[in-house]
């Protein structure tokens, strides 16, 4: 069984995170939570999947990927 990743993105800055499926589900359930959204505490969902999708998918957008064929 493979646990679900998320690639999100802080908009204040700018750092791009991997999040397993309970960190994610607990980030998104405190922002709905807030009066007023917190501008400091949004975050962008870039790609969600199987660890190894997600961390080939961070490398790619890093530009850390080497031997692409």
């Amino acid at each position: 069984m493979s646990d679900t990743y998320y690639l999100c993105r802080a908009t204040v800055t700018g750092y791009v995170i991997m999040l397993k499926e309970g960190d994610y589900n607990y980030m998104r359930s405190h922002e709905r939570s807030l009066y007023v959204p917190d501008p400091d505490n949004i975050l962008v969902l870039l790609a969600q999947g199987t660890k190894n999708e997600i961390q080939a998918y961070y490398k790619l957008i890093k530009g850390d990927l080497t031997n692409v064929s």
